[in-house]
């Protein structure tokens, strides 16, 4: 938590959104939603309220015309997210979704914390992580690891969070 893994998110949706790819942003965490927040869309509909059929998919997913990006908030906080997670409407709604954007971005909990990101993984081609200087601890990354090598994800590589920035060189 704190690490910077929704604002690591949004941005690379938004760059890819800049060099003309269709990208969906989507929230799965199901604990402390925080896209749509970001983004000042409504939280709801959004894919909790989709999975337990109170939403259809087109009616959740928004489309950001300043950012270039459609959004797909978690929605209401259900009681069990993880069992919620499990659901088998998500096997067509990634298949759905890989036909119609270039790009799925997914903003996962902490995968030290519960267990949904490696349940998740199934849909992932693989795992950015995002890390915090100077606040990430070694042995937390190691224990991240071994959970995501045991669900044999690929581990795509990792976005350095809250680096201090040296005005000094040519460059600056």
């Amino acid at each position: 938590p704190g690490d910077g893994k929704r604002t690591s998110a949004a941005n690379l949706a938004v760059a890819l959104s800049q060099i003309g790819k269709k990208v969906i942003l989507i929230d799965c965490d199901m604990r402390l939603p925080t896209v749509a927040t970001t983004f000042s869309i409504p939280a709801a509909p959004g894919l909790s309220d989709f999975l337990v059929g109170q939403a259809k998919i087109e009616d959740a997913v928004r489309r950001s015309n300043t950012h270039g990006i459609s959004i797909l908030p978690a929605g209401n906080l259900p009681p069990d997210a993880t069992g919620l997670l499990e659901d088998r409407q998500l096997d067509s709604l990634f298949s759905a979704l890989k036909k119609i954007f270039d790009y799925i971005i997914v903003d996962l909990p902490p995968v030290n914390t519960v267990p949904d990101a490696v349940i998740l993984s199934k849909y992932m081609d693989g795992f950015l992580i995002a890390v915090r200087e100077q606040k990430t601890k070694h042995r937390e990354v190691e224990q991240m690891l071994r959970q995501i090598r045991l669900a044999g994800v690929r581990v795509l590589g990792f976005v350095n969070t809250g680096a201090e920035v040296k005005k000094s060189g040519y460059y600056k």
